[in-house]
């Protein structure tokens, strides 16, 4: 039975919302988990127009300036006389990325090189492939250079190590700059200096392979 009331019915309230609390807009970080990177997050980094170089050694990222001007003048004279005297096979280059435990790693000076992997489409050096890796001393990558990558890459197996050092450093004693330290791997997997070559000493090497070396020619700006 339907009962007749003058009372208005009676309008559902809407339920009040909350006012949504407003979040921070997530961070984009340099790579997605730390500590790592992927090769295409290393190439991005290094593709910069800031000239400086990203290298990632055990987790840590180390950034070094866009080198000056004697360092790479050094570097470029090292690499065209080793052009020369490389055999065929082999190949010298500056400024190429070098993978460290199958990972992004470091950018060395100067490595001398197997042809074939690249000819077959490479783009980042493996350390097996590496002869020689070379490293021009300058006053932002002094520990780096004399220490961490001297350790590393014993670590990773690369036979030969070249150290320049273009100013003045503790223990130069008499030695007209610069002052190139050749290292060989011994039986245990450490450096072992070969030669201190300072600039107007010449030395015949027989390994990586054969040549003569007198700094002096690579100080020289023209």
């Amino acid at each position: 039975m339907l009962v007749q009331t003058s009372e208005a019915p009676l309008k559902a309230k809407k339920p009040t919302k909350k006012p949504r609390r407003k979040t921070a807009a997530p961070k984009t970080a340099i790579w997605e988990t730390p500590g790592e990177l992927s090769l295409d997050e290393w190439s991005e980094l290094n593709s910069r127009d800031d000239g400086g170089r990203y290298e990632l050694i055990d987790g840590s990222l180390i950034v070094s300036p866009a080198p000056p001007f004697r360092h790479q003048r050094i570097g470029d004279r090292l690499q065209t006389y080793l052009e020369t005297v490389t055999p065929e096979d082999l190949i010298p280059v500056t400024a190429t990325g070098l993978l460290l435990d199958r990972k992004p790693g470091v950018i060395p000076d100067l490595m001398v090189v197997e042809a074939a992997p690249f000819e077959e489409g490479a783009e980042v050096a493996q350390p097996e492939w590496v002869h020689l890796v070379v490293e021009i001393v300058s006053r932002s990558t002094t520990a780096t250079d004399r220490i961490i990558k001297h350790a590393k890459y014993a670590e990773v197996g690369i036979p030969h190590f070249w150290r320049v050092e273009m100013k003045s450093f503790r223990g130069q004693g008499s030695d007209d700059l610069p002052v190139i330290f050749t290292y060989a791997l011994d039986e245990n997997g450490e450096y072992q200096l070969i030669h201190r070559v300072a600039a107007g000493t010449t030395v015949d090497l027989t390994e990586p392979f054969k040549l003569t070396l007198d700094p002096a020619t690579l100080g020289r700006l023209r």
